[in-house]
């Protein structure tokens, strides 16, 4: 199978098992995330491998899980929000573990876990929220941030391919154009307003400001990827999606989409 085909039966593929296990029930939106935590964390743990910091993986994937998986638990009312206080001793437990491994700078192993874990589950623990924010699981929100950030690089791939000319952070990622990032964003800011159409939870102009937000998000967390792995010289995350690279490779863009919907929706959406 050539690499286009490849890419193409993945991204598909990709594309129903998110769209789905958010649309389909509370749990399978649960199950499709924690994957996503737990496979971000052992990627990140990779990528770190490169550089001369040592993470626990152990600890890591800990607090990064415990933070996505409370956080659904008190958003859907399952749980009430003192759960949150048993993080307190799984934090304590990083810090005690530095006393025992001998590492030679502890304090960027503890620096780089808590990194590593709050840039890869709190944007998932955020989605929980706005999942639930009505207090009723609700897959509108969250699925229509994917599809505006899947509808951004779908919008800049085609702009870029056809007309892009003028190189957008060349230091940083060589491919991009701004006839790429501003044909995304259009694309976005018009799926948008066909959002709003369907979905009433907020007016024509706050989709309209929603989708031009998650699509300076996405282009910001899709950078902010592309820094970190070209800091340490490699191009992909992990290979886990064929044709796609890994986990973070293809959650780049709403790593950072997501926080911003979260204020968007909590500051401006009344």
């Amino acid at each position: 199978m050539n690499n286009f085909w490849q890419r193409t039966l993945t991204g598909i593929l990709f594309v129903l098992l998110i769209a789905g296990g958010i649309f389909f029930h509370p749990f399978s939106f649960f199950i499709v995330f924690f994957i996503v935590v737990t496979a971000g964390i052992t990627e990140v743990k990779t990528i770190l491998s490169k550089t001369s910091v040592a993470i626990d993986l152990l600890s890591t994937l800990l607090i990064a899980v415990f933070l996505f998986v409370s956080t659904f638990l008190v958003s859907s009312g399952i749980s009430k929000s003192s759960i949150y206080f048993i993080l307190i001793p799984i934090v304590v437990f990083l810090f005690v573990r530095e006393l025992f491994a001998k590492n030679e700078n502890p304090i960027n192993s503890i620096a780089s876990s808590l990194f590593s874990a709050l840039y890869v589950a709190a944007p998932f623990a955020l989605l929980n929220i706005l999942a639930f924010y009505k207090g009723v699981y609700d897959f509108k929100l969250p699925l229509a941030i994917f599809v505006l950030v899947w509808i951004n690089d779908t919008g800049a791939y085609l702009s870029g391919v056809s007309i892009g000319k003028h190189k957008f952070f060349e230091r940083i990622s060589p491919k991009k154009t701004w006839e790429g990032t501003i044909g995304g964003f259009v694309l976005t800011l018009i799926v948008g307003y066909v959002l709003s159409l369907f979905w009433a939870n907020m007016s024509g102009l706050q989709w309209l400001v929603f989708a031009g937000l998650i699509s300076i998000s996405a282009v910001l967390g899709d950078l902010i990827e592309s820094l970190f792995k070209r800091s340490v010289g490699i191009k992909d995350s992990g290979f886990i999606l064929p044709g796609h690279g890994g986990i973070l490779d293809r959650f780049d863009a709403v790593i950072l989409a997501i926080p911003m919907a979260a204020f968007f929706i909590e500051f401006f959406n009344k």
